[in-house]
């Protein structure tokens, strides 16, 4: 093989590994970003529940408070 072909095969296997690279870089953002998204989600959750625990755990205080009143 002489030095240009050389030259060429080296670029192109070269190219082809960028290319992959290119490629596996690609997935891992994909990756991340769906990470991102579940876990953005899973807070999201989180908040309403505890929005819904805390209204809750209101009222069952404003009736302990009703209960003691009536006792007195």
């Amino acid at each position: 093989m002489d030095e240009r072909a050389a030259l060429n095969r080296a670029v192109a296997e070269h190219l082809a590994r960028l290319r992959q690279r290119l490629a596996d870089g690609k997935s891992e953002i994909e990756r991340q970003r769906a990470s991102v998204d579940a876990t953005h989600e899973h807070l999201a959750d989180m908040s309403r529940w505890i929005e819904q625990t805390d209204e809750q755990l209101g009222r069952e205080r404003a009736r302990r408070d009703d209960d003691r009143h009536a006792e007195n």
